[in-house]
């Protein structure tokens, strides 16, 4: 078989690839962040790069979605052929929290939070007990979709399967490995790998068949995960006196990222009248009653607070517009740099609703209002129709859509029926609420007012809110560093009672009672 050179710019990285390698492959083996909400069908467009040499020639979707932009292609569309030179984002580096000088002789642990969209990784030192280095770059199983059904069905063809296994595992040891050359560290000095996550990712992690979880009744392959060894998941060739161990799972829905949650607001003290929510593409969350009683549920919020399925979405990469802010008259935003916006993220667009909401333009039902064409909204808004539909012109090509709101409206309808009917099922109303517990990048990106305002929730008026960020990483960073932190989640998972939002008699006509604003 052919072998070509694949030139990433602007570092001018050469790597090999061999005849006929799917662009998208090659991008994400080398953990270039790719957007595919589609799954790779080419039919979002949000995969586009500028690429020159030898390659396939356009498919009849690559010519509809990209008419009139020469010198791009889609990256799931597109073979190569030949060498060739694509112009990508630069790789992040490591982000590296305050540490002192690490002793090479000592033993540490490694904590990963595998989520659907990102993933996590930490160095920890469980004799200073600390967490020292972060790293955290996207699941590079995005390529196959950016929910874990979409995944889930793609892995039923038995090559895809082993990619999806791969492709994590690969990731996820590049990462540990740079995170250890940063500080002069052995691999051999790793004696823990303690894992998060949904469950879902932890059976691709594990090598598990995920079939059952896609069809009803949603059924994991399991739910505990001790008793795996290193060769398990091809860690012992990298990390051969490592341990692996994962929190356990409370169903195939309720992952050990919200078990990791549990337990660590126990730790924290949070044991009454609480109420956690990780908001994501799969939204989770469980309510503690004033005797203890957990009650448990997932979601699906949809993609939309990733930035996916929004007309001009994108997760935070450069370019992407992450707060927006109404300064008098003027529209204001923050962005990440370099260069002008290219797209919004989901935080600015909960900013975005509740601007609208506020000023008068948008109703409490999602739609523009009636006479927005005759209203004078905040520079630099423009109003305009167009044959997709209504939408509002932001800055550049940033626009937002009627069914960007849609989009927003299916997750936050989902979010509050879930709560409402929780609290029901444990005999709590809003006001017995004592703590709110917002886990999830997401959720500490969000502007807190803008997550009641635009009704995500209910109105817990006697509740503090607590941002804690990545719960599930806490979590596995909490194990590293404590014993008895998985003890305590096993005996804590058993206690969760599993609420069906599917079969619940209720849910339907509490979804469509929460779409409003």
């Amino acid at each position: 078989m052919k072998a070509y050179t694949l030139t990433l710019l602007p570092d001018a990285t050469r790597v090999n690839i061999s005849e006929d390698t799917l662009l998208a492959d090659a991008l994400v083996d080398e953990g270039v962040p790719l957007i595919m909400p589609c799954g790779g069908k080419g039919v979002c467009g949000k995969c586009k790069v500028k690429v020159e040499g030898r390659l396939s020639g356009k498919t009849d979707m690559e010519a509809k979605v990209l008419h009139d932009q020469p010198g791009y292609r889609l990256a799931c569309q597109t073979m190569i052929t030949g060498n060739a030179r694509v112009h990508v984002q630069e790789k992040p580096p490591v982000t590296i929290a305050h540490c002192p000088s690490l002793d090479v002789h000592a033993d540490y642990g490694m904590a990963v939070d595998i989520g659907t969209t990102t993933i996590q990784v930490a160095l920890v030192d469980p004799l200073h007990q600390k967490s020292y280095l972060l790293d955290s770059f996207f699941n590079p199983q995005r390529r196959y979709g950016h929910d874990v059904i979409s995944r889930i069905a793609a892995a039923h063809e038995p090559r895809v399967f082993r990619d999806l296994i791969r492709i994590i595992r690969k990731r996820i040891y590049a990462s540990m490995v740079d995170i250890l050359k940063s500080v002069n560290l052995s691999p051999q000095r790793i004696r823990q790998l303690i894992i998060a996550g949904n469950t879902t990712m932890l059976h691709f992690l594990f090598g598990l068949d995920v079939t059952s979880m896609g069809i009803y009744p949603y059924q994991a392959q399991r739910l505990d995960f001790h008793g795996f060894k290193p060769e398990d998941i091809d860690s012992h060739n990298i990390f051969p006196n490592a341990q692996v161990l994962a929190l356990p799972a409370a169903s195939a829905f309720l992952g050990s990222d919200l078990v990791g949650g549990l337990t660590l607001c126990h730790t924290e003290g949070f044991c009454r009248n609480t109420f956690f929510i990780d908001m994501g593409t799969n939204g989770e969350m469980f309510l503690i009653n004033s005797s203890g009683q957990i009650a448990a549920a997932s979601c699906a919020m949809g993609p939309a607070l990733e930035g996916m399925n929004i007309s001009c979405g994108m997760t935070a990469d450069s370019g992407a517009i992450i707060h927006i802010r109404l300064n008098q008259d003027i529209l204001e935003y923050e962005m990440i740099p370099n260069g002008s916006p290219v797209g919004i993220t989901g935080t600015a667009v909960i900013d975005l609703l509740s601007v609208l909401l506020e000023t008068g333009h948008l109703t409490s039902s999602g739609s523009f209002h009636p006479q927005i064409e005759t209203r004078i909204l905040p520079a630099p808004m423009r109003y305009e129709h167009t044959a997709k539909g209504k939408q509002i012109n932001l800055w550049g090509n940033i626009a937002l859509t009627q069914a960007d709101i849609r989009s927003v409206q299916l997750a936050k309808g989902a979010s509050l029926a879930a709560a409402n009917i929780l609290l029901r099922e444990v005999g709590c109303l809003p006001e017995d609420i004592e703590h709110v517990i917002v886990a999830g990048t997401f959720g500490q990106n969000i502007e807190p007012g803008n997550l009641r305002r635009l009704k995500f929730i209910p109105d817990f008026l006697s509740a503090q809110y607590h941002f804690l960020g990545n719960t599930s990483l806490k979590a596995a960073e909490g194990a590293c560093l404590d014993k008895e932190f998985i003890t305590n989640s096993y005996l804590l998972r058993d206690k969760i009672q599993e609420v069906d939002l599917v079969r619940h008699p209720d849910f339907e006509r509490e979804f469509i009672a929460a779409l409003n604003f």
